[in-house]
């Protein structure tokens, strides 16, 4: 989800005096745009808020990287820790961790609870297109609330409230980009697409304040709930972790790049800052003191801020919905690379291990004739250094007719856990080469339960490390003992266990559920001398 509004935390930044004349906040959040959204996508208008405000490309959300958490961590100053908000199943009367404290009206206290306990007369509004977003604060404060059925809808009546009621504090949540995430992929030309129209949306917004003669006295802030990656989101990746964030408006810098940490809790508090609202003891978030006209510059500041998401480099080849790299049968691996930046050098590995300033410079394509993980940073000539993006390689020189491993699919209803699969029967059997969907993705609808089942041949004795990557649940099994549990009903997450292998054969076998929405599995092992890569053809066999 993308939201429209601008707030930072400063670790050692003085307090500045509220701005003056400043009676209206507006927070305009977008469901699932990330950092690579805005910047790939054409957006004149979100381009003009960054170029005449503050802005950083390294705001980060809470965990889980999911809806809910985020948009309260927004609206309430606080992480999931506090609010007790784990996931998108959480409601008021239904929860297993109860907020830290509860308002009179048993809830953790929001900022519509805050601005009307310290002025009643604020006017303020909600106006939303999720129907979950209003499950997340307290609608006895809020004046103006409304759910509508699309984003173009929702962006109408924002512009009727804005002109008819002028609202001092106004909450805009669009769910469309996140929409285009799950169905068409993440980064693809209809995901950029939703993230144009959503700059569109915006400047309808503004142009609104603009006809109701409010603008020059309105605060916008721009931000989103969480990125995402293939057709999800949910992950600990900084694709999914990492939202933009704009502040633009009466009172702010112009063209000014936040020099700290920003956080989505910082949203609620900047609100109340500008609003005259006290902040509640409890809000673990701060405003963005450093964004507006007359502030001094941060104090101690410490360490630099990696350089933006746009810059990781991305690996090819690539499918949307699976890791980069793939299986190469037969033929060598061509492996290409580019970033977004500009004034540095791409460098990378091919061993597992991270790139650091010593490690080669990519300069062409080239070929790997062995499997192996290749992993790349950017490295700017200003000493910002990117996060590193990774690409599996599994180069083998044929297959038999025992490689690879066995599946059965089971299809149910309503399973939120793996189910107990020995009592189900069977849709589809069949084998694929390795231990994951894309293969047979046609085949999984919602309630969807696979088993792999097979052999893994292991080369040396020691200790090894196993993980599954999936959405939903899954679990691993060696000799008959799991050694990986994954399950439940949620995003791409990663769970792993080790255990110690005698060289040779042992049973292997995989469970896997797609409780519904967007699906995924990846296995991926360790040991002694073998970097963590994906399970690969060549040591896996259905026959032992």
């Amino acid at each position: 989800m993308f939201v429209l509004i601008i707030s930072t935390s400063f670790s050692g930044c003085k307090q500045v005096s509220r701005p003056e004349n400043i009676k209206h906040v507006i927070v305009i959040g977008v469901d699932g745009m990330s950092v690579a959204g805005l910047i790939d996508a054409s957006t004149p208008n979100f381009d003009t808020y960054i170029k005449n405000g503050a802005y950083t490309f390294n705001a980060r959300n809470v965990l889980p990287t999911v809806s809910s958490p985020n948009w309260e961590a927004m609206l309430t100053g606080s992480g999931v820790a506090l609010t007790g908000v784990t996931s998108n199943d959480w409601r008021f009367d239904n929860y297993s961790l109860p907020p830290v404290v509860r308002t009179e009206n048993g809830r953790f206290p929001d900022i519509f609870y805050a601005i009307k306990r310290a002025n009643k007369s604020i006017i303020t509004s909600s106006i939303y297109q999720w129907t979950g977003f209003e499950n997340l604060y307290d609608n006895s404060f809020v004046d103006l609330n409304f759910n509508c059925k699309d984003e173009k809808a929702t962006a109408v009546k924002v512009a009727e409230i804005i002109k008819s009621d002028k609202p001092n504090f106004l909450f805009i949540q669009f769910d469309h980009v996140d929409h285009a995430g799950h169905t068409l992929g993440h980064m693809t030309p209809g995901y950029l697409k939703s993230v144009e129209l959503a700059d569109q949306l915006a400047g309808i917004v503004v142009e609104a304040t603009k006809e109701a003669g409010i603008f020059d006295e309105t605060l916008f802030m721009i931000v989103a709930d969480h990125g995402g990656k293939g057709f999800d989101h949910g992950h600990e990746t900084v694709e999914g972790n990492e939202v933009p964030f704009i502040l633009f408006g009466k009172g702010i810098k112009k063209g000014y790049k936040i020099p700290v940490a920003v956080n989505l809790y910082d949203v609620a508090a900047t609100s109340a800052f500008v609003l005259n609202v006290e902040i509640p003891q409890v809000w673990e978030g701060k405003p963005v003191y450093c964004a507006f006209l007359g502030s001094p510059e941060p104090r101690n500041l410490i360490g630099n801020f990696m350089a933006p998401t746009s810059f990781i480099p991305q690996i090819s080849p690539r499918k949307i919905n699976s890791e980069v790299g793939g299986l190469f049968i037969g033929k060598n691996a061509v492996v290409t690379m580019n970033s977004k930046g500009t004034d540095g050098k791409i460098r990378y590995t091919t061993d597992g291990s991270i790139p650091s300033i010593n490690s080669a410079v990519y300069t062409n394509p080239f070929e790997m004739t062995n499997s192996g993980v290749v992993k790349a940073s950017f490295f700017g000539n200003n000493g910002t250094q990117s996060d590193f993006s990774k690409g599996y390689f599994r180069v083998i020189k044929d297959v038999s007719e025992n490689s690879g491993i066995n599946y059965t699919l089971f299809s149910g209803k309503d399973w939120k856990k793996i189910p107990a699969i020995a009592s189900l029967k069977s849709v589809v059997k069949g084998k694929t080469l390795e231990i994951s969907i894309d293969d047979i993705e046609d085949n999984i609808g919602e309630s969807t339960a696979l088993v792999f089942d097979g052999w893994l041949a292991i080369k040396k004795t020691g200790q090894y490390t196993f993980a599954t990557v999936s959405d939903d649940g899954s679990k691993l099994f060696l000799d008959g003992v799991q050694v990986v549990d994954n399950d439940g009903d949620h995003g791409i997450q990663e769970r792993e266990g080790s255990v110690n292998l005698s060289e040779g054969k042992h049973r292997i076998k995989v469970e896997y559920l797609n409780a519904g929405g967007g699906f995924y599995l990846n296995c991926l092992y360790s040991g002694p001398g073998i970097p963590k890569q994906i399970i690969s053809p060549d040591i896996l066999s259905t026959a032992e």
